[in-house]
């Protein structure tokens, strides 16, 4: 008898271990346990946090959010900047129904490993929660043997003890987190290669500088719930990063500018090594906030799923008016932050310019006014043409600074005679006629798109007696 009571005690003290383990186990940790498959990248949003943190910063305030919480999972094109596949979960204010949520998306509801789950006809599965009702799960694209894997994991994934570490990060003072695995990512060999030329590297070796940056073994991003100005940037390396401390902000806004990606404000963060960890710190753009958070798409699916599923019975007109609605103010968001962003480099430009129009594209448009994905399509290709545009811009630049490099005497490239004794000089003004022309060309892509946006504010609120 003592030994069967022992043994209920330690199955009872054993169970209670487990139940208090899972809820430990809520959010980004849960996520790395049941890992569809091998990821590389852990994100966390508090959607209310970070409205308010714009919002003070004296940016426009965003709409009404039907989210709270976003924590994801990703396995991150490290090339491009794009997931391969992106899974995780929204907390939302109301319950969603996967009827009515397929309904309204124009999806279909599908059992998987016994579970009732939504397919979307944009690449995204969408199970709304059973044991927590406010909990939506968001799987894209629409991999069914991934979607399987993920709701019983079948392979035993060991993440790195640096994203691992990471999952942990407390949530209570987050508005913002990114981790990125980058172990065995990067070879000092090619780096090297690429370091070449970089101002901030003048006075430094580009071989040991990339024996450096090749032992990262990852990177995070977080930012506190009182201002942008909480922003903290974290490289892990396998040696001593030391050698980098005095140049860390202009190496980094180098290399962000030369992948397209501006964001001046590092140079000014201030930064501080511990051990093999290279912190960098100081205040962040929403611009280049928005940059981050547009690299997965989970939280705008989570918005769009949870706005539609709980809209009350309509009649056709209604809910075409609704949806036209919805387009609209989703492409003037990304019509303003496009506005918003500052590049300092056409380059940058042309990248955030394509990064908007990509947004634009992957929008729903069931049930939207056809006038009104026209007026989207638009909008799209003047921000892609734009870009396309930039990147012609910086292509004859860049051979003209080549035909300056090479030549003697004077040369007339099509901006004017220069003298090749002077041929610094001279390519920087020629990089800055291409950077003025390309501002030009954005600027005009932007007067036309206001020009749309005006005429189809004025048609839709005709057509529909609703004020777009």
């Amino acid at each position: 008898m003592r030994t069967l009571l022992s043994l209920a005690i330690a199955a009872t003290v054993a169970l209670s271990s487990s139940i208090i383990h899972a809820e430990e186990k809520e959010k980004i940790e849960l996520l790395l346990d049941r890992s569809p498959a091998p990821g590389n990248a852990i994100g966390y949003v508090n959607v209310p946090a970070l409205h308010k943190l714009m919002k003070d910063a004296g940016f426009s305030p965003a709409a009404a959010s039907s989210v709270k919480e976003v924590w994801l999972l990703a396995d991150l094109d490290l090339g491009n900047l794009r997931p391969k596949w992106e899974a995780g979960y929204a907390i939302v204010n109301k319950p969603v129904d996967a009827k009515k949520l397929a309904d309204h998306l124009g999806g279909y509801v599908d059992e998987v490993v016994n579970r009732e789950v939504v397919h979307a006809p944009n690449q995204t599965y969408f199970l709304p929660g059973t044991d927590h009702p406010d909990r939506l799960g968001i799987l894209r694209p629409t991999d069914r043997s991934l979607l399987a894997g993920w709701l019983t994991p079948v392979i035993d994934v060991k993440y790195t003890p640096f994203l691992t570490a990471h999952a942990k990060q407390p949530e209570a003072y987050l508005s913002f987190m990114l981790a990125v695995d980058m172990a065995n990512v990067l070879s000092p060999v090619p780096l090297k290669t690429r370091l070449e030329g970089l101002e901030s590297l003048k006075s430094n070796s580009p071989e040991s500088i990339a024996k450096i940056l090749a032992s990262v073994e990852g990177f995070s991003i977080i930012v506190g719930r009182r201002s942008l100005n909480e922003c903290i940037v974290k490289f892990e390396f396998s040696q001593s990063p030391s050698a980098l401390k005095l140049i860390a902000p202009e190496l980094l806004a180098e290399i962000l500018r030369r992948n397209g990606t501006d964001a001046p404000e590092v140079k000014q963060w201030k930064v501080s090594v511990d051990g093999n960890a290279l912190s960098l710190q100081g205040p962040i753009t929403q611009a280049s906030l928005s940059s981050l958070m547009g690299i997965f798409s989970l939280q705008s699916q989570a918005e769009r799923a949870a706005g539609r599923a709980n809209l009350t019975e309509q009649t056709e007109e209604q809910r075409m008016a609704y949806e036209s609605k919805y387009y609209f103010d989703q492409i003037n968001n990304i019509i303003e932050h496009t506005r918003d962003h500052k590049s300092q480099t056409a380059g940058a430009m042309a990248k955030w310019s394509d990064q908007r129009a990509r947004q634009i594209d992957e929008l729903g448009t069931l049930n939207v006014d056809p006038d009104m994905i026209q007026y989207g399509t638009n909008v799209s290709e003047l921000l892609r043409g734009n870009a396309l545009t930039v990147r012609k811009t910086n292509i004859k630049a860049g051979q003209v600074k080549a035909s300056q490099s090479l030549d003697t005497g004077y040369y007339n490239d099509g901006y004017g005679y220069y003298n090749t004794n002077s041929v610094t000089d001279y390519q920087r003004v020629t990089s800055a006629i291409a950077q003025g022309n390309a501002y030009g060309n954005y600027r005009e892509a932007l007067n036309q798109i206001d020009k749309l946006t005006a005429a189809i504010r004025r048609d839709m609120t005709q057509k529909y007696q609703v004020q777009f």
